[in-house]
């Protein structure tokens, strides 16, 4: 086996930033894709049908005007998607049963595809159904409204990683890429937590030096969390890093 720096290997790293929510009951399922509509219309199209239907089948409002629900949905074609069961069902409960009910009559999802191929993949999706009864606007998306995001500076973030990861004596058969995909919480308190490995690199090696590089650089730090309605929200982070061998 040859060390890259003797190998004169021209590596870079890339560090690439999505947002999205995740809770347990989607763990054993992979997370809809950033980069790939879950909806015909996006957002909005999904919003605007989710507020006709509750008009139309005369649903009733929440009592709790602030009930705020992370739906983790399980997109599986075109017509078919299942709720999946997590805390935020059981903290809002009328926000789930409502979205139970409506999701039956919603067709216009579109499947993840990975490497080509329709994969059932999970997308959370933000409920907050005040929002969607008579105070529903065309053009409503949940981030459009009173949404204020956390402070967290990927830019900043990204540099010490890097700084943080020594390649001086990390070997590496061959050529290629090396890509590990983390995620990690920026909670209620801007604390970041709930650190993980979503997709292995394939070198247990290299997968530790990215853990614990992101555990130093986060150690005593705070960042102000995210905001909506007046209330502070956990944000998600996936943190992909992607070395190159050449």
């Amino acid at each position: 086996m040859k060390s890259i720096k003797t190998m004169k290997t021209k590596f870079f790293i890339l560090l690439l930033f999505s947002v999205f929510l995740r809770i347990s009951a989607q763990e054993k399922h992979i997370g809809f894709p950033r980069d790939q509509h879950k909806y015909l219309g996006g957002m909005e199209g999904f919003y605007k049908d989710f507020h006709k239907i509750l008009i139309d089948k005369k649903l009733k409002p929440c009592d709790n005007k602030k009930e705020f629900y992370h739906a983790p949905v399980l997109i599986k074609s075109f017509d078919s998607v299942e709720l999946l069961e997590n805390k935020s069902a059981q903290e809002n409960k009328c926000s789930f049963e409502l979205t139970k009910e409506v999701l039956k009559y919603m067709d216009n999802w579109m499947p993840a595809k990975i490497d080509g191929i329709e994969t059932p993949a999970v997308a959370v999706i933000n409920i907050y159904p005040d929002d969607l009864f008579d105070n529903y606007k065309e053009g409503y998306n949940f981030f459009n409204k009173d949404y204020e995001s956390s402070d967290f500076d990927i830019d900043e973030f990204r540099k010490k990683i890097a700084n943080q990861i020594s390649l001086d004596n990390f070997n590496f058969k061959g050529s290629g890429k090396l890509t590990i995909v983390t995620s990690f919480i920026v909670n209620t308190e801007g604390r970041l937590e709930k650190l993980r490995i979503e997709k292995s690199s394939g070198s247990q090696r290299f997968d530790e030096m990215v853990m614990d590089a992101i555990k130093r650089t986060q150690k005593n730090k705070t960042w102000k969390p995210a905001k909506t309605h007046g209330m502070l929200i956990n944000t998600n982070f996936s943190f992909p890093l992607t070395i190159s061998v050449r």
